[in-house]
């Protein structure tokens, strides 16, 4: 199972410290993008990140925004590796995914909390290189893990099976030490983690419980 972290801020002091911090731990970082509409809170202008080209990470942009397809330009210009937008706001699933994939960068689809699995296209699974579902409610971190994701991450991983389709299992939101290997055992291939990492004074000790319960 693979640990990225996550940075979600309006804050340019914010993120230069959290990406410093991730220099040498970490290739993939996820960027989480909120714009006002899908979400109650707003994160800072995309274009930001062009300043941090050079620290040499591989970026996983999460779109938590109205109309997702026409933000997959903006995602390319600063080099994003991997976009993952939410269904909810989403025209057409197919189309986004053929439009991210078409620019050689990994395309997913993110359900919120409490979106139906039967809300994926079946057709557009077998265009996805990912799907992550939310196990809390979109836009905000520091949530706990809510007890209706379980029954989700089965259907997923049922669904999967039964389609014999290969895009990967991620989860957003609530992942801490004490479920990762649980998350683990259910199938869970991709953990991203915010809270888990930045809560507290001691991001250090934080990092490192976090990997060593990822290893065990």
């Amino acid at each position: 199972m693979e640990l990225v972290p996550t940075i979600l801020t309006n804050s340019t002091a914010d993120l230069e410290k959290k990406l410093k911090f991730l220099e040498g731990k970490t290739q993939w970082v996820q960027i989480d993008v909120v714009d006002g509409y899908f979400a109650p809170n707003k994160t800072f202008p995309l274009e930001w990140l062009d300043s941090y080209q050079d620290k040499q990470f591989l970026w996983a942009i999460h779109l938590m925004v109205n109309h997702p397809f026409g933000w997959v330009s903006r995602c390319q210009l600063v080099l994003a590796e991997k976009i993952l937008a939410q269904v909810e706001t989403m025209e057409n699933q197919e189309d986004f995914l053929e439009r991210v994939r078409s620019q050689g960068i990994q395309g997913g689809l993110a359900l919120d909390l409490k979106t139906p699995v039967a809300t994926l296209s079946q057709e557009a699974l077998f265009q996805a290189d990912e799907v992550l579902l939310l196990a809390v409610k979109a836009g905000f971190s520091g949530q706990k893990l809510e007890k209706v994701f379980w029954k989700k991450l089965d259907e997923l991983t049922e669904l999967r099976e039964r389609l014999n389709a290969e895009f990967k299992i991620s989860v957003d939101g609530g992942v801490n030490t004490s479920n990762l290997s649980l998350l683990k055992e259910r199938g869970v291939e991709i953990v991203y983690v915010g809270s888990a990492i930045w809560k507290g004074d001691s991001w250090e000790e934080n990092w490192e419980k976090l990997t060593r319960a990822i290893k065990e």
